[in-house]
């Protein structure tokens, strides 16, 4: 897989959050500090959830935080941060959360093709579970390209 859209810079490891909004905050911040989005995009992503409800929540224990490419995408870029403790966002069937990946799309079509490629990944239930077991960005980083 090549999956170029996960820099090392925005993976994260055993973080702590105090419930599903500051999660996707610090899920979102590390977009932001790797200059994909504007600080507005995480504001979107979390007024999106109150006002949708937990839809993100895409599979048991992983939750894909996401806002349109006007709400601040800088380009397109994914973070992926596994978390100390689950959190919940209310899902019936999917909570609680250990493992957030947060998309930034540019545009529709790199959407669509991002989309797929997380797929892919999040869709290997051998590879979400070594992701949700390691102790490194490293370890990530490996999973992701074997």
């Amino acid at each position: 897989m090549k999956f170029d859209l996960i820099k090392e810079n925005c993976i994260r490891v055993n973080v702590s959050a105090e419930g599903w909004e500051d999660a996707v905050t610090k899920a979102g911040n590390l977009l932001v500090e790797a200059d994909i989005v504007v600080e507005r995009y995480i504001k979107k992503m979390i007024s999106n959830i109150k006002e949708m409800g937990p839809y993100l929540v895409i599979a048991p224990g992983i939750a894909m935080p996401h806002a349109r490419p006007e709400d601040g995408v800088n380009e397109s870029g994914v973070s992926l941060m596994t978390l100390e403790k689950p959190v919940r966002f209310g899902h019936e069937i999917n909570d609680p959360v250990s493992l957030i990946v947060t998309l930034a799309a540019k545009d529709t079509t790199s959407h669509i093709e991002a989309l797929a490629e997380l797929m892919d990944l999040l869709g290997d239930q051998n590879k979400v579970e070594k992701m949700l077991n390691s102790k490194s960005e490293a370890e990530i980083i490996e999973i992701i390209r074997n």
